[in-house]
């Protein structure tokens, strides 16, 4: 378990985050929500050691994280970024296998061939071994950019350490086809590894959906955490995100099922069998 207790983060003078406390649990999938700006990406790079601490502690697995040595930082946990900039030719098996690159010693061949398959094939991607990754679309380069991780947390032992995946906004400018692949891709992994997940996402619905807990953040603070059911309320999606919001129960999974409305419409306190204004955005 990671465990986060009262952090806070300033840069440049300007506290980002504070009074931040909650904790990732293996085998769980934590979604971090809020307007742009509202701290996420600074909380996520606190967490895997981008961010330094103004105050506050995080243990990991009952470990002082600022006490980790990287090359165990780099066995425990992998970071999927929001996009990968290469400007040289890179395969996709040469991508994948840089994941290794956080083992002590180098892998047998036979082994390293191996696991290089097995994480393209936990993300359906094993047919596109050779090609180029600047070949590919979004969706299928955000999956070679998932069994790389895969890859890094499963390429050495498993036995004496809790494993986590970070997630930088992954769906980002992914067709809903693409959206729902990769998270059932992410979903079936942490079930069948028991890994623990943190998320940032900007799709409230695809959250509701995603998640097993809810973050929601508004000016570099926690306004409420719990359960999708708990945290995506129309008061509290207001009070997040400025905007209006109608909460029901989705026909299929039976999670939230949220419709944003900008502010200038009817008072939601109104009788909904009324007919709407106008209104303009």
């Amino acid at each position: 378990m990671i465990r986060i207790d009262n952090i806070e983060v300033k840069k440049g003078g300007n506290t980002i985050i504070k009074d931040i406390d909650f904790k990732i649990t293996p085998g769980k999938i934590m979604v971090l929500l809020g307007k742009n700006g509202a701290g996420k990406s600074t909380l996520l790079e606190a967490l895997t050691g981008m961010n330094p601490l103004s105050s506050g502690k995080i243990l990991w697995d009952g470990k002082k994280f600022k006490d980790l040595p990287i090359k165990d930082l780099a066995l425990r946990r992998a970071v999927l970024a929001q996009k990968l900039d290469l400007n040289f030719q890179l395969t996709v098996k040469q991508l994948v296998e840089m994941g290794t690159y956080v083992c002590p010693d180098p892998l047998p061949n036979l082994k390293l061939e191996h696991l290089i398959l097995s994480a393209l094939q936990e993300v359906e991607m094993q047919d596109f071994i050779h090609r180029d990754y600047h070949s590919l679309s979004g969706g299928e380069q955000k999956r070679v950019l998932l069994a790389k991780c895969i890859i890094q947390l499963n390429c050495c032992n498993w036995a004496d350490r809790n494993k986590y995946l970070f997630l930088d906004e992954p769906t980002s400018s992914l067709d809903i086809e693409q959206q729902y692949k990769f998270t059932s891709l992410v979903k079936h992994f942490v079930a069948r590894r028991n890994i623990g997940v943190l998320a940032i996402l900007h799709d409230i619905n695809l959250a509701a959906q995603f998640a097993d807990e809810i973050i929601m953040m508004r000016k570099g603070s926690i306004i409420e955490q719990g359960s999708p059911e708990k945290v995506l309320t129309p008061t509290i999606i207001q009070r997040v995100y400025d905007v209006n919001a109608i909460v029901n129960k989705h026909p299929v999974w039976g999670c939230p099922l949220v419709t944003t409305l900008p502010k200038s419409t009817i008072s939601l306190t109104k009788d909904r069998r009324d007919p709407p204004k106008k209104f303009s955005i």
